[in-house]
């Protein structure tokens, strides 16, 4: 429900209505296309069968035409007009139907009853008999969907087929020119606004039955949700999306809200955590940016519902994100959503929004757009955070046995969280790991980070490399190895999979070496798992072949462990599952490891883990003047301090700010050998002690 309120006090509402009633139209149209109708109040408790609407409100201007009443006039919306009339003159619908519709059964100028009718919009979205979803006329506005319901009505059946004999011939024939046109309209359709407002979530979520209309012609959820699946099935053959049927983001973001629903509904399913469903709702819109969090009420957990409290449109979007972060501490005793910041920030848009209209720097700014949702946007939507942070990952994906957690135990129960009485500056203690001496290279792997910090970097996304002073004893072999492996488990963030359930095999650093190898000799790298996986790795080693690590650059590091004999490194480290190419001749020639089937899907291998940490999750190799190797934001920078803070399972990169020893939330960080409670020794052995951080 988005808001546009009218001054002006209208009679048509004099029946008030609270939290526990609500008001139901009915209309009609004359032959002449006056609309006239009833508006009744109910208690929502006992109101008889209705059905709810759910549409896009466009620009929010009226049309001019009005739903006449006894007691006065209502006023249509341009969007919502033609889905009235729509709903007049088709067979499925009859005069004496009830509606809810939002615009038309509440009071927008009466702050109040706004307040009382968003807390109860879940219930109102439960009640009704059937939630029908308006995405506008067949042809609107350059955009032609005819034909794509009908097109969706078909995909549905085709499911079956793609495990059976003719799974290729099927998928050739959709893929064919002569499909075009159905999938041109099949993208129009998904592209409509609809699918990126706040809150046609809930409202595609919670009603018992869902039915979407695109000009006359309808389909129902189920089945859509089935079109979806065959659409993703048609598109991924062999590799992950391999083919683009549909552009990538309008598919995604109808797809992600099939996987939404299953957890909603599915029976085993631990409900949908809050921080899971905002990082979601990224590349959404909303007219009152409160309204991100108020959306959600009905689909989140009961804990999340109590965290939030009652809805309240009085005070700022920045306080209460801030106090979101609050409620959240206070209700989980932990500061896992700070971590959202790295995503959600002042500096991680294309423009500056301005320090006035700001949020604090470890609070997540949930205004700002990102292009592509992702089930798992953050090392802090690991699985194991189900309870409090929580991702989108498949249903069949629920077992892990991996877990970040930089504090440890007894560290966690030291942190000391307070929080300013303005929501302006939050402390906690915590330790310095170190400071960022070198970030490695991203440009031309085309990451995902839109930020006007990283625009300005000359080049884009560059090598930075501050004052070497990492330690300059020679290193042994071992180290070679040693550093060869925190740098290839750096770049999967320590992980098997993209979920984040299983820790990463050890062979991923023989694959890691492989690749390297590859690229030295300038050969035709392994075909698994695609040309843009082969090609982006090629050119970030092409980037980072001159990063420092200690007394070595990476491609001195890698040339000497390929080269040394007596015993030969490599034949020191697991089986690769790729093979090092037919062409060389530096490398031994191995049957594949394929001891990735356990726990893995299809897509679960290194490439396919260095793709998500590279490129959608836009991380920067990084160096620290101790020699600790790890991934960073790509917005941090040589002097950027790397933390454990106590309250948090991840690592931060903070920045210095201010004359009053304040610091910056710049984004998450892996460190390899200090994400799992390893800090507690530093402090233990007295190498680092406890920091008062003032957040701000």
């Amino acid at each position: 429900m988005d808001v546009d309120s009218n001054a002006s006090v209208n009679p048509v509402y004099g029946d008030k209505i609270d939290g526990n009633s609500i008001r139901l139209l009915k209309f009609s149209q004359s032959q002449d296309g006056r609309l006239t109708g009833r508006l009744k109040k109910f208690a929502l408790a006992h109101a008889p069968h209705f059905y709810s609407a759910s549409y896009t409100w466009g620009a929010k201007a009226y049309s001019g035409t009005v739903i006449e009443l006894k007691t006065g006039q209502l006023p249509v919306l341009q969007g919502l007009l033609p889905f009235l009339r729509m709903v007049s003159r088709h067979e499925d619908f009859h005069d004496e139907d009830w509606w809810w519709i939002d615009s038309l059964s509440i009071n927008l100028a009466d702050g109040q009853e706004r307040e009382q009718q968003v807390q109860i919009m879940a219930d109102i979205y439960k009640k009704a008999r059937r939630a029908m979803v308006w995405l506008g006329e067949e042809v609107e506005d350059g955009s032609d969907c005819t034909g794509a319901i009908d097109f969706l009505h078909y995909l549905q059946n085709l499911q079956p087929l793609f495990s059976g004999k003719n799974a290729e011939y099927v998928r050739n024939n959709l893929r064919s020119s002569g499909m075009s046109v159905q999938w041109a309209s099949v993208s129009n359709l998904l592209s409509r606004p609809w699918w990126t407002r706040v809150w046609t979530l809930q409202e595609m979520i919670l009603p018992r039955e869902v039915k979407f209309f695109c000009g006359n012609t309808s389909i129902s959820r189920g089945k859509f949700k089935a079109a979806m699946y065959s659409i993703f099935l048609c598109s991924v053959g062999d590799r992950d999306m391999e083919v683009e049927l549909i552009p990538r983001q309008a598919f995604d973001t109808a797809f992600n809200r099939r996987r939404v629903h299953q957890w909603h509904v599915h029976p085993k399913a631990r409900g949908i955590a809050l921080v899971a469903v905002l990082a979601y709702l990224g590349n959404h819109s909303a007219t009152d940016s409160r309204d991100r969090v108020y959306s959600v009420l009905g689909i989140i957990t009961a804990r999340d519902r109590k965290l939030i409290g009652k809805p309240e449109y009085t005070t700022t979007v920045q306080h209460q994100y801030s106090k979101l972060v609050r409620s959240f501490y206070d209700e989980y005793q932990n500061l896992d959503i700070l971590c959202f910041s790295h995503l959600f920030s002042r500096y991680s848009g294309p423009s500056d929004p301005g320090y006035e209209n700001a949020v604090p720097s470890w609070a997540p700014d949930w205004r700002v757009y990102t292009e592509f949702a992702s089930p798992v946007p953050l090392m802090a939507s690991q699985s194991a955070s189900e309870q409090h942070i929580g991702n989108f990952r498949p249903l069949h994906g629920q077992k892990w046995d991996a877990m970040y957690d930089a504090p440890g135990q007894r560290l966690r129960d030291k942190a000391d969280v307070r929080f300013h009485d303005n929501l302006k500056e939050l402390w906690c203690n915590g330790v310095i790991l170190d400071k960022i001496e070198s970030v490695g290279a991203l440009g031309g792997c085309d990451p995902r980070c839109r930020s006007f910090v990283c625009a300005r970097d000359e080049p884009l996304h560059g090598l930075v490399q501050g004052d070497i002073s990492m330690h300059k004893r020679t290193l042994e072999s071992a180290d070679l190895v040693s550093i060869l492996t925190k740098i290839a488990r750096s770049l999967v963030l320590g992980r098997q999979d993209k979920y984040l359930r299983f820790v990463a095999p050890q062979y991923y650093t023989s694959d890691f070496l492989v690749l390297c190898n590859a690229c030295l000799e300038s050969e035709i790298l392994p075909e698994d798992p695609g040309e843009t996986a082969i090609s982006t790795f090629a050119t970030w080693f092409r980037g980072n072949r001159h990063l420092r690590l200690g007394t070595h650059t990476l491609e001195e590091l890698v040339e000497n462990i390929i080269s040394s004999s007596n015993p030969p490194l490599f034949d020191s480290l697991p089986v690769p599952s790729i093979h090092p190419g037919s062409r060389s001749d530096r490398l031994p020639m191995y049957p594949p490891n394929t001891s990735a089937d356990a726990n893995s899907d299809y897509a679960d291998n290194f490439l396919s883990r260095f793709l998500d940490t590279i490129r959608k999750k836009s991380r920067r190799l990084m160096v620290t003047n101790g020699g600790l190797v790890g991934m960073a934001p790509c917005r941090a920078r040589p002097g950027d301090a790397v933390v454990a803070l106590f309250a948090c399972s991840i690592p931060l990169v903070l920045r210095k700010a201010g004359a009053r020893d304040g610091w910056q939330v710049v984004g998450e960080a892996y460190v390899d050998g200090y994400m799992n409670g390893e800090a507690g020794q530093l402090i233990k052995r007295g190498t680092s002690n406890i920091h008062r951080f003032r957040l701000v």
